[in-house]
C-alpha cells in the first residue's frame, strides 16, 4: 500500500470540503466548513490541512483521510479534524497518519498534539482514538468527550508497512 499525502488544494478543493461536511463515523470532532473556512484555512502559516489517498495492488482508493491542524500558542498543535473512510481502518492508515502529522507539527514549532474527541450520536467507534495511538487523555467531559495530548519530543514514529509519498 502507498499512501499519498499533500497539502490542501485547488485541485481536490470541492471533494476536500464535501469530505469534511458530510463524513460522520471516523470523524473525532464531526467540525463542519464552508468554502471560504478552507480557503482562509489555505492561507494560514500557522496551520495544515492534509488529504490522504490511498492506493493498493486493488487500485486507487482514492482521498481516504484529512487532517486539519491548527497551532494554539507558541507548543500546542490542536488537531481540529481528523476524518476517515471506514473502508481503510485497520490497515495501519491510523498510526502512518499520525506520523505525517506529527512531523507537519513539528515543522510548525509545536511540541504537543492535543486531540479532542467530541461525541455524536454516529462516531462512537472512534472514541478512544487517541488513546489507542499513545496520547495520553488529558481531561474528560460529562458528554463523553475527551481531550488527549502526544508530547512530541518524546515521539517515536510508529513503525507501518505503509510506503509514504508527497503527491
Amino acid at each position: 500500500m502507498v499512501l499519498l499525502w499533500r497539502r490542501f488544494d485547488e485541485i481536490g478543493f470541492q471533494r476536500l470540503v464535501q469530505l469534511i461536511n458530510k463524513t460522520n463515523q471516523f470523524n473525532l470532532t464531526t467540525r463542519r466548513y464552508t468554502d471560504d473556512d478552507v480557503h482562509a484555512l489555505m492561507r494560514d502559516n500557522r496551520a495544515f490541512g492534509l488529504q490522504l489517498r490511498l492506493t493498493d495492488r486493488f487500485g486507487d482508493n482514492g482521498i481516504i483521510a484529512i487532517v486539519i491542524g491548527r497551532m494554539q500558542g507558541e507548543e500546542d498543535l490542536l488537531i481540529d479534524t481528523w476524518l476517515m473512510s471506514c473502508r481503510v481502518l485497520g490497515r495501519q492508515v491510523e498510526p502512518t497518519t499520525l506520523n505525517l502529522v506529527a512531523d507537519a507539527a513539528k515543522r510548525l514549532g509545536a511540541r504537543r498534539l492535543i486531540g479532542d474527541y467530541l461525541p455524536t450520536k454516529k462516531n462512537g467507534m472512534v472514541k478512544d482514538h487517541y488513546a489507542k495511538l499513545g496520547f495520553t487523555v488529558a481531561e474528560t467531559n460529562a458528554d463523553g468527550g475527551s481531550r488527549s495530548v502526544l508530547d512530541l519530543p518524546g515521539f517515536v514514529p510508529g513503525n507501518t508497512f505503509i510506503e509514504v509519498r508527497e503527491g
